[in-house]
């Protein structure tokens, strides 16, 4: 070990590179449900925090309060929000517009999902293997 990395040998290096450049080759960091479920939990804390703020702040103005609350609210659950859902973009698009479930009917593209095997698809990964398959119609679109 020298300056805190570890120096690995040959082939162990190779192996120690290919895990971790799978582990950063998630299918995508976020899901619509992770990104609601911890913007609920978020906006319960800033609610509970802003009751708090309510009682055992009696010298701030109720004006004031409510612009603390509504100032809170932003930062701390819309604004993250925004941030994730366009990360989540970015980390589907590819699979969104290049796959072969992209343009299967039982394919919902909102939350990269298929439907017919309620599975998330990536790139990689094409849940039925294409067996599955039926092509979009008219109506699908």
């Amino acid at each position: 070990m020298r300056f805190g990395v570890v120096v690995q040998s040959g082939g162990t290096a190779q192996k120690g590179q290919m895990q971790a450049q799978q582990r950063r080759k998630r299918m995508y960091r976020n899901t619509l449900g992770s990104i609601v479920s911890w913007a609920i939990f978020r906006a319960a804390a800033v609610i509970f925090g802003a009751w708090l703020l309510n009682e055992y702040a009696p010298w701030l103005d109720y004006g004031v309060w409510w612009g603390v609350t509504l100032i809170s609210i932003y930062a701390v659950v819309i604004h993250p929000i925004t941030i994730q859902y366009q990360l989540y973009k970015q980390d589907t698009s590819d699979v969104v517009s290049g796959t072969l479930c992209s343009t299967c009917r039982h394919f919902e593209k909102g939350s990269v999902l298929c439907l017919k095997l309620d599975e998330h698809v990536s790139e990689d990964d094409i849940p039925c293997e294409g067996e599955l398959w039926e092509p979009k119609g008219y109506e699908d679109e």
